[in-house]
């Protein structure tokens, strides 16, 4: 049976672990049963799984109110610790012998420890060092203010008022390391904390990780030499400290010169391109990582310390760190990390605080706290408006590398392990470090929109521009499948040396096994050069610069691209660029795919068009592939799939940029074009400007186009929506391309003549991105028959109008 034998008591401190050795018998692993006499409890793996499945189950409940307040994992982790703590329910004795006991606790921290180490070193696979090659000088001086003028501030006064603070802050280290660790950003927990508030691909995530990372990798550099220097200086032997050294500089030089060729050997020699790594090859990557801990570890260097210096040395993305993310990340680690940080919830106790003698203790270390936290606010809003950054932005930019997490827990906690801090010390860093990020995360949400910039841009349209004026658009793309018919139909539309295009080809891709997302020019891929095996993006971009090489000189000019972000945020990086580049047009493909047996569905492709249709700068059209799929790698007049388009002209801003574009084919001749325009029997109009615009628009393209053979214009009548219709289904199927505006007949202003044309269609709509005609034209009806291409027109100020029709 178990014994626990406790240390006596002695008059020292308060610790932040207890001071007792626990003694079991060690064949209390496994149960018998309750049914054969046995306490379940009292056995590690029962008590064990009991533990594990409580703290999940109170952070899930927990975090499905939180994250209404804008909070994020960490903070709900830790109040759960703290809510199972000495606080609350950790002041039953019982309720702490039966689920918290000494031994069930030590077993627990290990296991969660492990998972520390495996996310570490995670993180240090996905972080991507390339930020640090050419990093903005904003996000270095954001970078550098931030973290020293927290340190200019605090140290400073810490030694003024050292002599009046008490006895254990005065002769202890605890303020200097703690100065230097507020000062700092840590990188894991600022991208995880971007990656919850999809932040990580805007322009401020951008500059808030580079910062970040430049610090953090500065102060690894740093914490390792004083560790070597703590430890030779701790020491006499000149035989001991060359062991030491010995050992370290050995570490450092097998990651570069064994590790590293190893590690790009397996992704790159050893796995097939797109392939996650074999189970072999993921089972030696984990146990490396776990050896790198316990190396250095043994060596006297922090275990933190061997992972993730192992991390930064593998090569991210795909495939070791796809591989993390999908079979360590998505199980292990988010199984057991959470435990850790409830861990260190639970060994905080909020009586310390009651105490009158630690009063006095508590209120001098949260001044050192405050002044770090306000030094690095001050820092980095100095940095921000240095150049230029407006106000709000350097704020939001401040919050964001103000928060904290795991890294800054694991540094408490750690400061416990060495007696550095006390258990009202302890009991004051986690609260702080709580409220520190439960403050930011949601002033973050608060104050910064980042969709703003692209809601006060200019508004680039096809109808305002003119036909002979350069076509700038942003073709994206989600898969390479999407390239033959977005080509084809670009082919179509026309393109000259006197009426040039320019296309900006963007790839836009999942985040997985990366820390940051990525918005770059494509560069082929180093992979690719050596095995020659092209990966889909360079496949993607071959297939483009092939079809520049076929148009002729000057006419078309292509510009790829690259992304990768997470699904719920990728629609920054499409506006972004086409803000950047001053686009005409956004070019998407729909999310709906078939082969011609069976159709597959993508919602996350829906939801980023969704949103493209909701922010974007410039006006934008999806392409509803029906026949396209198989067309050529690169169309060309003679084989384009493309010879007969037919456009539904119903009235408003949409149908006009429809026009507009449909204009642009008419001047390039490659195909034949029908203008069908619907009126409504015995309507007089309004008279407004919609109206007027409609026909001014109508006449003029008419006008132009009156003796070219291939395009025809015609005017149908009908009595209402059912007459619409009708018209519609009649004359599809003559066409291969329909081109229709995404709120032709249902826009706001004053077409409600052309809006009675719809009435009743959109009851019983599928896709409302598509509008009414093209959610009818997509539909199973036409499914094989046509390809439609819907567009949109922004609006000149951002309205709820076409937001709000897009989320219906």
């Amino acid at each position: 049976m178990t014994a626990v034998a406790n240390l006596s008591s002695k008059a020292l401190e308060p610790t932040v672990k207890p001071l007792a050795a626990a003694c079991y018998d060690n064949n209390l692993v496994n149960s018998q049963g309750m049914f054969l006499g046995d306490q379940p409890l009292r056995f590690s793996l029962p008590l064990l799984l009991v533990q594990v499945s409580v703290i999940l189950v109170l952070s899930a409940a927990a975090h499905l109110v939180l994250r209404r307040l804008g909070q994020s994992r960490f903070v709900t982790h830790m109040l759960v610790g703290i809510f199972l703590g000495p606080s609350v329910l950790g002041r039953s004795a019982s309720f702490r012998d039966v689920l918290f006991s000494e031994r069930g606790t030590y077993i627990l921290e290990s296991v969660s420890l492990v998972a520390l180490i495996l996310f570490l070193f995670s993180m240090g696979v996905k972080t991507d060092l390339s930020l640090l090659r050419r990093p903005s000088g904003r996000a270095v001086a954001v970078g550098i203010m931030g973290a020293v003028v927290p340190l200019a501030v605090t140290l400073p006064v810490f030694h003024a008022l050292q002599p009046t603070l008490p006895e254990d802050l005065k002769g202890s280290s605890l303020i200097n390391e703690l100065a230097v660790r507020l000062s700092l950003s840590s990188f894991p927990v600022i991208a995880d904390a971007l990656s919850d508030l999809d932040l990580l691909n805007t322009d401020l995530g951008r500059i808030a990780l580079t910062a970040s990372l430049i610090t953090d990798v500065t102060s690894w550099f740093i914490r390792a030499c004083t560790a070597a220097v703590i430890l030779i200086g701790d020491n006499r032997s000149p035989v001991f400290t060359a062991k030491i050294l010995a050992s370290f500089v050995a570490f450092v030089l097998f990651v570069a010169f064994v590790a590293r060729p190893a590690g790009r050997y397996i992704a790159y020699k050893r796995t097939p391109t797109g392939a996650l790594l074999s189970e072999g090859s993921f089972v030696v990557v984990v146990i490396a990582a776990l050896l790198s801990a316990l190396v250095t570890d043994a060596i006297g260097f922090k275990y933190m310390i061997g992972p993730l210096m192992l991390g930064l040395a593998l090569p991210g993305g795909m495939p070791i760190g796809a591989t993390m993310t999908e079979r360590l990340d998505s199980f292990f680690i988010a199984l057991f990390l959470p435990v850790y940080m409830a861990l260190s919830g639970y060994r905080t106790d909020l009586a310390e605080f009651t105490k009158e003698e630690a009063s006095e203790k508590w209120c001098a270390l949260e001044l050192f706290v405050a002044l770090c936290v306000s030094g690095k606010l001050v820092g980095c809003v100095a940095a921000g408006l240095f150049f230029t950054m407006p106000f709000r932005d350097a704020v939001v930019l401040a919050l964001m590398l103000n928060i904290r997490g795991i890294v800054e827990v694991a540094a408490i906690n750690n400061w416990g392990d060495t007696m550095k801090a006390t258990a009202e010390h302890y009991s004051t860093l986690t609260m702080s470090m709580v409220l520190i990020t439960a403050v930011s995360t949601p002033l973050i949400k608060l104050l910064y929109d980042p969709s703003g910039q692209f809601a006060r841009a200019k508004r680039r349209s096809l109808e305002h521009a003119r036909l002979s004026a350069d076509l700038r658009v942003l073709t994206c793309l989600y898969s390479e499948d999407h390239a033959a018919p977005l080509i084809d139909l670009l082919e179509a539309s026309g393109s000259s040396r006197d009426s040039p295009m320019s296309l900006i080809v963007l790839h836009l891709t999942e985040l997985v096994g990366r820390a940051a997302s990525v918005l770059k020019p494509h560069r082929k891929s180093i992979r690719s050069s050596s095995s020659n095996n092209p990966t889909p993006s360079d496949r993607i971009v071959n297939a483009f610069r092939y079809f520049e090489q076929q148009a002729a000189p000057g006419a078309v000019t292509v510009s790829p691209y690259v992304a990768q972000a997470p699904f719920s945020s990728m629609h920054h990086d499409v506006c972004s660029l086409a803000h950047s580049r001053k686009a005409n047009l956004i070019l998407l493909p729909f999310h709906k795919s078939s082969d011609g047996a069976r159709s597959t569905a993508n919602n996350a492709i829906r939801s980023i068009n969704r949103s493209v249709l909701q922010y974007a700068p410039c006006s934008v059209a999806i392409l509803v592939d029906h026949g396209l799929a198989s067309g050529s790698t690169c169309a060309t007049a003679a084989n384009s799939l493309l010879q007969r388009a037919a456009l539904y002209f119903l009235g408003g801003a949409d149908d006009r940029e429809a026009l507009a574009y449909a204009a642009r084919m008419a001047e390039a001749g490659t195909m034949s074009l029908t203008v069908v325009r619907f009126k409504l029997r015995n309507w007089v109009g309004m008279g407004g400007r919609d109206e007027a615009r409609d026909e001014e628009l109508l006449q003029e393209f008419w006008s132009r186009h009156r003796d070219n053979e291939r395009v025809v214009y015609v005017e149908k009548t009908v009595e209402d929506a059912e007459g619409t219709a009708s018209v519609v289904r009649a004359m599809s199927e003559k066409f291969d391309l329909l081109i229709v505006g995404r709120q032709g007949g249902d826009g706001e202003g004053d077409l409600e003549g052309s809006t009675v044309l719809t009435s009743g269609l959109s009851e019983w709509s599928e896709f409302p991105e598509l509008g009414v005609l093209g959610d009818m034209l997509a539909s199973a009806e036409f499914a094989s028959k046509v390809s439609i291409l819907v567009i949109q027109q922004q609006p000149p100020k951002k309205t709820v109008a076409a937001g709000s029709s897009v989320n219906d």
